[in-house]
């Protein structure tokens, strides 16, 4: 290993690697991510790539400080990198290491690793599922396991035979892994890889993936790519920026007087009022009960709350108008008002104006609503209010899930709680002449279908 200091940077070299180093610096790459912290570029020299991961420190106050008593994201992922080696598992391969030191901390540090010709696992659609199990058994008999094992981290060559591992920290190394720990891994990978494995760990892998995506909706509330707060009129409001529209950037300078003056009002409850126009619908949560406002100070708002649930909804893939902006409008701490505007179901009605004027559900629309249901329920969602008026019937039969508020994510959905929901439902729709026994049998067996459940009532 090569020792050497250029323009303040301590870098320790690959041997035929170090004579690259400055030709390297001085290359203008291709960025390939890029966040305030972090920036990864593409560099090419002749007939080989490199990769150079720059992690800024700096940019946050007082991080460089921590790196006096903890190593830095570069030096983690370059020492895990010689281990792995080591054992013999395949990974691209990491020719430098680079550090900025002052004596305020560690202000910046470097990896920079050689290109490989290759994609990622999503990115290859025909790899053999079992080529990705043997390469991740290969990691667990060596005693490695990847705690973030998705796609993104594992590189596909171009033959589709060789596969190595990239981004590798967060790697455990151990002299030998537990059967758990074995079987955790194996559910993690499978919730993107259909890769063969026992019915016990694809029934863990759904549970993985159910807190995976739980977690991953917080993102939503963040600030990122997608997602940021801006002012606007007097409500700071957290907004997702791909669809800031003039229209939408109106509507939140001032929400109340949309409802008042411009839009059609489709709800004027007392607990909450709801508006569209311009293919745009805002619902304002209002101020409601005394005994909430300890309560409000300490959970989010119920607009909050649906704008999370919309989004994570999304990540899934069920069906529901799709969240643009949330705001809250508090005095003194205290929560008066929150609103939720929304992307409008063009064409849209609600399943309850449709049986009250007299409509007979198709076959096919029963079953698309004991699907819909079903699959809230199998990724744990509950909807303590689940209703006819709550289900859109759009274009095609395509069927939306409404009134987030009411919706709950369970950390283990019970069927005692399924069972509550299905029975707000019947009894909503019991009333209404146009709903008949076989409407019932065909929901009740698409429901278990869809749900495994073996004992299918006749």
């Amino acid at each position: 290993m090569i020792q050497r200091e250029h323009d303040g940077v301590r870098w320790k070299l690959q041997p035929n690697f170090a004579p690259l180093l400055d030709e390297l610096l001085k290359s203008s790459g291709e960025t390939v991510k890029e966040s305030p912290v972090k920036r990864v570029t593409r560099h090419r020299l002749g007939e080989k790539s490199f990769y150079i991961k720059r992690y800024f420190h700096h940019a946050v106050r007082f991080r460089p400080l921590k790196f006096f008593f903890k190593a830095t994201q570069a030096r983690q992922e370059w020492e895990l990198a010689q281990q792995l080696e080591a054992r013999e598992i395949p990974i691209v391969h990491h020719v430098a290491l680079g550090e900025r030191r002052t004596w305020s901390g560690t202000q910046e540090s470097i990896l920079i690793t050689e290109g490989f010709d290759a994609v990622q696992l999503n990115e290859a659609p025909g790899t053999d599922a079992s080529i990705v199990l043997k390469f991740v058994e290969r990691m667990h008999d060596k005693g490695v396991m990847q705690m973030d094992l998705h796609p993104g981290n594992i590189l596909v060559g171009r033959s589709h035979s060789e596969l190595r591992l990239v981004d590798l920290h967060g790697t455990l190394v151990k002299p030998q892994l537990s059967g758990e720990e074995r079987k955790s891994n194996l559910a993690m990978l499978r919730v993107y890889v259909p890769i063969p494995v026992p019915d016990e760990i694809v029934q863990l892998s759904r549970e993985v993936r159910r807190q995976q995506l739980f977690q991953r909706s917080k993102r939503c509330l963040w600030h990122n790519r997608e997602f940021a707060s801006e002012q606007h009129g007097t409500l700071k409001w957290h907004a997702r920026l791909p669809l800031l529209s003039e229209s939408v950037r109106r509507i939140l300078a001032g929400p109340d007087e949309f409802l008042e003056s411009r839009a059609q009002i489709l709800k004027p409850g007392r607990s909450s009022t709801v508006g569209k126009a311009d293919g745009l619908v805002l619902k304002r949560f209002n101020f409601r009960k005394l005994e909430n406002l300890a309560k409000d100070l300490f959970r989010p708002s119920r607009a909050r709350r649906a704008f999370r649930a919309a989004y994570h909804l999304e990540l899934l893939g069920v069906p529901t108008a799709r969240p643009i902006a949330v705001a809250d409008r508090r005095i003194c701490g205290v929560l008066a008002r929150s609103y939720l505007l929304m992307e409008e179901i063009a064409g849209a009605v609600d399943l309850g104006k449709l049986l009250r004027d007299g409509w007979a559900p198709e076959p096919a629309v029963v079953r698309e609503a004991a699907l819909l249901i079903a699959k809230l329920h199998e990724e744990g969602f509950s909807h303590r209010d689940l209703k006819e008026s709550n289900l859109m019937l759009g274009a095609g039969g395509k069927l939306y899930i409404l009134d987030l508020d009411g919706l709950r994510f369970m950390q283990e959905m019970t069927d005692r709680r399924a069972g509550l929901d299905l029975a707000r439902l019947a009894r909503g729709v019991e009333k209404f002449p146009a709903v008949t026994l076989l409407h019932r049998r065909i929901f009740v067996r698409t429901y278990c279908r869809a749900r495994h459940i073996r004992k299918v009532p006749r």
